[in-house]
C-alpha cells in the first residue's frame, strides 16, 4: 500500500463578487485576499482545504 501525502490547498472566495481561486501556497492565497480587499473593499474568506 503506497502512502500519498496530500499538500494543503487554500480556497479564496469573495463574498461580494465572482472571485474564487484555489492555491497550493498559503502566502499566495493571503496575498490575493489582501489585494482584492484593498482594491474593492469586499469581504474575502480564505480557508485551508486538506
Amino acid at each position: 500500500m503506497s502512502s500519498v501525502t496530500q499538500q494543503p490547498k487554500y480556497h479564496v472566495v469573495c463574498r461580494e463578487c465572482p472571485v474564487e481561486r484555489l492555491f497550493e501556497d498559503g502566502d499566495e492565497a493571503t496575498d490575493l485576499e489582501r489585494k482584492h480587499a484593498k482594491e474593492t473593499g469586499h469581504r474575502i474568506v480564505v480557508g485551508r482545504v486538506r
